[in-house]
């Protein structure tokens, strides 16, 4: 099956796999960027776990070719949560993480030595945003399940959530235990921020930029919940 997935000419989502109806900006994209014609086999996913294999018409419509296929979600869900950054690097960071198979992304909330502040109407802007660029990302990588992107969450508050961890130089090695990895701003983490009672896992010996750090944890991630499948 996994194959089929790799091999389809395009992946796209849909809102419901009983009734397979591709949204106006998608058909374009395939019709006419992708130029995907009625020759090739396309699979078609409802984000949540289940897929099919469909052609598609000139008239943008899909035409199921086999049953629907469904896979298990992950024993635990993996999270990264990072401090917004300048630039585009929130959507590096987003399409990284979407690409390796992270399956939520928390952007925090400002912390003390954060340089990029968003106020609610530039984070709900960037949160819609953030939710496009992993959505195309995991169109591009075959993926069935969309990632969760969260509205912004104060450092706090993921703290408190269960196997959550903070990178910092010295941690341990991230396993399968650490099932949120958190990722402070390029100044790090006030002391007064962090608590005891949450561990600390390490990335490597560099010294790494904010955004390589949360494709690092993410990659880290994803290898030590694989190794103990």
């Amino acid at each position: 099956m996994m194959d089929m997935l790799r091999k389809s000419a395009a992946h796209v989502f849909i809102a419901s796999l009983a009734s397979p109806v591709l949204e106006q900006e998608d058909a374009h994209h395939l019709l006419k960027v992708l130029r995907i014609t009625e020759f090739d086999v396309v699979t078609v996913s409802d984000g949540q776990g289940s897929w099919i294999s469909a052609k598609l018409d000139k008239h943008g419509e899909l035409h199921p070719l086999s049953e629907i296929f469904a896979e298990a979600p992950r024993k635990h869900v993996l999270s990264v949560a990072f401090a917004p950054v300048k630039g585009e690097k929130p959507e590096v960071i987003v399409q990284k993480l979407t690409e390796l198979g992270i399956d939520e992304i928390i952007p925090l909330a400002p912390t003390r030595r954060s340089v990029v502040k968003w106020d609610d109407a530039r984070a709900t802007k960037n949160e819609e945003r953030l939710r496009k660029i992993a959505r195309e990302a995991a169109m591009q990588s075959r993926r069935i399940r969309l990632p969760s992107i969260r509205s912004i969450t104060a450092l706090a508050d993921v703290l408190a959530m269960p196997g959550c961890a903070i990178a910092e130089p010295g941690g341990c090695e991230i396993s399968r235990e650490h099932q949120i990895v958190v990722i402070g701003p390029e100044g790090g983490f006030a002391p007064e921020e962090l608590t005891t009672h949450v561990p600390t896992v390490s990335l490597g010996e560099s010294i790494l930029r904010a955004e390589t750090a949360a494709i690092v944890a993410g990659a880290l991630m994803v290898r030590a919940s694989r190794e103990t499948q």
